[in-house]
């Protein structure tokens, strides 16, 4: 699965934000401005404002305007589920888009390829259920994912086994 940008500039400045420890993140004196977060997100500024806009709308984060203002975690943010956050930020859209600029052949239909992606989406929010933002912030303030992070996914020896049986076989096709 994957996040959209907006997602993750959205977790991104929560963890930021969260960064000053659990009695400082909701403390109004704490806050952090749009421009700061753009610099340590390495985000445009309009980006981080539309994302900003959203969460604070959502309660999530608090704001101070005018000069001396800027954003903070709000009371309770620190319980918000990740699973609920995830989506209400990604949307409810599909993993594929099967009736877009060229709409899939089995669009039509009840295609099963369809339902099995909606499952994975959803199974991968699950992941997120049940762990709260201020899990979140506390595992990263305590660095207890540090090291390497596996990405990509391993080749299937199904697939192997197939690339190597073509080769094989283009192989003989050439003698």
């Amino acid at each position: 699965m994957h996040l959209t940008k907006f997602t993750d500039l959205g977790l991104r400045s929560l963890m930021i934000l969260g960064d000053t420890g659990a009695a400082g993140a909701t403390d109004p004196a704490q806050r952090r401005t749009i421009g700061e977060l753009a610099v340590q997100t390495a985000a445009p500024a309009s980006h981080v404002k539309k994302v900003i806009v959203r969460l604070t709308g959502a309660g999530i984060l608090g704001s101070v305007r005018g000069r001396s203002g800027g954003v903070y975690l709000a009371d309770g943010a620190r319980t918000v589920d990740l699973g609920m956050l995830l989506r209400d930020l990604e949307g409810r859209h599909e993993v594929v888009d099967c009736e877009g600029d060229t709409p899939c052949p089995l669009a039509r239909r009840d295609c099963s390829l369809r339902h099995l992606l909606a499952d994975a989406q959803e199974n991968f929010f699950a992941t997120f259920d049940g762990i709260t933002l201020g899990d979140l912030i506390d595992r990263n303030a305590a660095g207890q994912d540090a090291g390497p992070v596996r990405v990509g996914m391993p080749t299937l020896p199904l697939l192997s086994n197939h690339n190597n049986h073509n080769n094989h076989n283009n192989h003989n096709a050439d003698e």
